[in-house]
């Protein structure tokens, strides 16, 4: 395991968040693209830089509010844990501090795309073939990430950021519906990623999130898979 620290964090990559980020785009290995491998390794840095900074965000306002985290990337992605209590309000800032950090990381990557003039559009950041050079495929899977991911993860499913802020929002009224919204929410997705996307690995990665859910609705705690 990877091990460093940065801004004062410890953070820890495990070897499987690698081996996740490559399985993402596996398929550029039977592309006719002589800068396959390339590609791959731009990916990876991107996919990298764009996980941490998320967990960045959380740990700064973790930090912000007294707390002491420290940062895990693993297969399922990233995950900023802090000894420290918080108040509600206090804890749903940190939860959306990540998926503002992604934000305004994919809005920085807008302004050198506009600067060479690369065509900005919904089309073209979701095409895998849609770029000239290795810096516009940069710069298109730093909005892909920083932006679809991002609002994927502000869903209401536990334990995504948008299923924490949900989770403390309705703390004082009825907590119980949470892992139940969740279950349906994700399983939804599964179902239309799968449909509409073609994406095996969302549909199953959302349906493992409607299990763990419906398990977190029987009173079970999260499992991550590995």
């Amino acid at each position: 395991m990877l091990q460093f620290t940065l801004f004062g964090f410890p953070i820890r990559i495990q070897w499987m968040f690698w081996v996740v980020g490559c399985l993402l785009v596996s398929g550029l290995l039977s592309s006719p693209d002589p800068r396959a491998i390339q590609l791959i390794l731009v990916w990876l840095v991107v996919f990298f830089v764009s996980i941490l900074w998320h967990e960045l965000g959380h740990a700064f306002a973790m930090r912000r509010f007294g707390g002491h985290p420290e940062i895990l990337l693993y297969g399922m992605g990233g995950v900023c844990s802090s000894v420290g209590r918080y108040t509600r309000v206090q804890s749903m800032i940190i939860s959306a501090a990540g998926p503002a950090a992604g934000f305004l990381l994919a809005l920085v990557a807008c302004l050198p795309m506009l600067l060479l003039d690369y065509e900005i559009s919904w089309k073209r950041i979701f095409s895998a073939h849609s770029f000239h050079s290795l810096t516009e495929f940069a710069l298109l899977k730093l909005l892909f990430i920083n932006i679809f991911w991002t609002l994927l993860n502000l869903l209401p499913i536990l334990p995504l950021d948008g299923g924490q802020i949900f989770r403390d929002f309705m703390s004082k009224t009825n907590p119980a519906v949470v892992p139940k919204v969740g279950m349906i929410t994700a399983g939804i997705v599964a179902v239309l990623s799968f449909t509409f996307l073609g994406s095996l690995f969302m549909a199953l990665m959302f349906g493992y999130l409607a299990y763990q859910n419906y398990n977190m609705s029987k009173g079970q705690s999260f499992r991550m898979p590995f």
